[in-house]
């Protein structure tokens, strides 16, 4: 995730999410903010020998797909517990999205696609009157799933042309 990649120019950066991301690693490191712009980048891993890195575009891209256009997550809320199977309206799918941007866009995407496919079971206390909403799933186990797809993912050249799947069954999330 540190290469080069070709095509790819400090234009096609988001500059203030860079120039705030540099000002905390500078808060933290000291010795960071006594060098050059370009050493900063360097050593950052914004850049390697001048070029923008896989990484860099990968956080800080205004369009990362532009270049690489698999690098997304495909979402999809199949109405059964296995792929293939037709609700009773004839649907193969409830809902489908291409999930773009940057991994911290992707995460919140991902995210909210789940949300919004996730059911949610309310239940009252029968002593309180209190209402508790039970989500089908845990949001921060769904969060740390999908983060380390991004994160983890092979971005080398072998799986550039493969999408993150997202496929929520009826009984699962994959």
């Amino acid at each position: 995730d540190i290469r080069p990649v070709e095509r790819v120019s400090l234009q096609s950066l988001d500059q203030p999410k860079i120039e705030e991301y540099l000002s905390r690693k500078k808060h933290e490191r000291p010795n960071l903010a006594s060098m050059s712009e370009q050493q900063q980048y360097e050593l950052t891993g914004i850049t390697r020998d001048g070029q923008v890195t896989m990484t860099a575009l990968l956080l800080f891209g205004l369009y990362p797909q532009a270049y690489y256009p698999q690098l997304s997550i495909i979402a999809t809320c199949v109405p059964a517990e296995e792929m293939g199977i037709l609700d009773a309206s004839g649907n193969r799918f409830t809902d489908t999205k291409r999930i773009e941007g940057t991994l911290p866009d992707m995460l919140d995407g991902a995210l909210a696609f789940v949300r919004a496919n996730m059911r949610v079971a309310t239940k009252i206390d029968p002593k309180t009157g209190e209402r508790t909403d039970l989500p089908q799933y845990p949001m921060d186990a769904v969060r740390e799933a999908v983060l380390n797809a991004l994160v983890h993912r092979d971005y080398s050249f072998h799986t550039e042309g493969m999408p993150i799947q997202l496929v929520m069954y009826t009984n699962r999330i994959e």
